[in-house]
């Protein structure tokens, strides 16, 4: 079977890039074609997460320093996505967060988008993105989603099939798109992230790529506040900058940079509980959390409400403030979560066998329905 990939771009080795690699590893005995509009993985990400396999590309991967400008490109990127052009493969499978599924195929190839979320920048958070762009209440900003928004609309017209990586994102499809979708929730490495029973240590864990969506901001300050409570913070990326201010009077709290998965792991494992403050549509980092038997402090929100139990694997904290985040330490010093075995038995449920076995079997049934027995 001719199979042609297509992923929005590879950047960071993040939880939308662990999918991809899992669908890639499902069908490696097939001839796969990968596309990409650019491949800026280092060299450990090529290995893992693309077994070394080559990418095709747009004209985005000859731009200087594109991995710290491409959101700047987002006008651009549908024209580029569009210069694919997919005719003769058997199947088409995309997973898409921004564009992947706007390249050109003949509608007689079925076509199945893994959609993490429809574009936020256009959709749902568009308030956010708005606020936080100097044109974002401007005519020529409006003009731009309006165009943006039509397009995508087109483009999800051309899907044959809709999986959504959760619930909440199923709603998101529903709403965007007007297109039902099937629910299969992304791999989690719980083989990797494994149970620890020992005696926690005394510090709070934030962990994830910083950029500002993520609001470790927010985490930072409300630590800012509680002088006696410790905070270690993981992850590197664009929006780090930010924080040289915020830290220089704040003893409790460490920035530790980028780790390894390893070290990354052993910290996870010895602490009292991880903070999550972004709007998630999975978050895949949450549950590998709870695979390790840590309980977690997360926002009411997304893909969050599916994957923590509240009382049980973590509590919620209702609003992204610093407020909020405060009242879930309160009430976690007081009502601490310590069952870790069946916090990581929570994890288990998202395992990537699971993924592997639910994945391969909506394909097979696609192509069975779409093809009947011409294939």
């Amino acid at each position: 079977m001719k199979l042609a990939f297509v992923q929005d771009w590879f950047n960071a080795n993040g939880g939308a890039e662990k999918v991809a690699s899992a669908i890639l590893d499902a069908y490696q005995q097939e001839d796969v074609t990968i596309y990409a509009l650019f491949d800026k993985f280092p060299l450990s990400a090529r290995k893992e997460i693309l077994n070394n396999r080559p990418v095709r590309t747009s004209i985005l991967q000859h731009v200087p320093f594109i991995r710290k400008t491409y959101r700047y490109f987002l006008p651009f990127m549908p024209w580029l996505m569009k210069r694919f052009n997919l005719n003769g493969y058997d199947l088409i499978i995309s997973t898409s967060h921004a564009v992947a599924k706007g390249f050109r195929s003949d509608p007689g190839i079925l076509n199945i988008c893994y959609c993490h979320t429809p574009l936020r920048p256009i959709w749902d958070m568009y308030d956010d993105y708005a606020a936080g762009h100097s044109m974002g209440r401007s005519f020529i900003y409006r003009r731009f989603v309006s165009y943006l928004r039509k397009w995508d609309v087109v483009s999800s017209k051309r899907v044959h099939y809709f999986i959504a990586n959760s619930v909440h994102i199923q709603k998101r499809i529903a709403n965007s798109y007007q297109r039902t979708s099937t629910v299969i929730y992304p791999p989690v490495r719980v083989d990797k992230f494994m149970l620890c029973e020992a005696q926690r240590k005394d510090y709070y864990l934030c962990v994830g790529r910083v950029v500002p969506y993520k609001k470790m901001d927010l985490v930072i300050n409300a630590f800012r506040q509680m002088p006696d409570k410790k905070l270690q913070l993981i992850g590197e990326g664009w929006g780090a900058k930010e924080f040289a201010g915020i830290l220089n009077d704040a003893p409790n709290i460490t920035w530790l940079g980028y780790r390894p998965d390893e070290e990354m792991i052993s910290y996870i494992q010895q602490a009292k509980a991880c903070i999550f403050a972004a709007k998630e549509d999975f978050g895949i980092m949450c549950v590998e959390v709870q695979a390790c038997g840590t309980p977690v402090l997360a926002l009411d929100y997304g893909g969050y409400k599916e994957t923590v139990i509240d009382g049980e694997t973590g509590y919620f904290f209702q609003e992204q403030t610093e407020e909020s985040i405060i009242e879930a330490v309160k009430k976690f010093e007081t009502q601490p979560l310590t069952n870790h075995p069946l916090i990581r038995q929570n994890a288990l449920r998202f395992s990537a066998d699971r993924f592997h076995r639910e994945f391969t079997d909506f394909v097979n049934n696609a192509m069975k329905e779409f093809y009947g027995n011409k294939k």
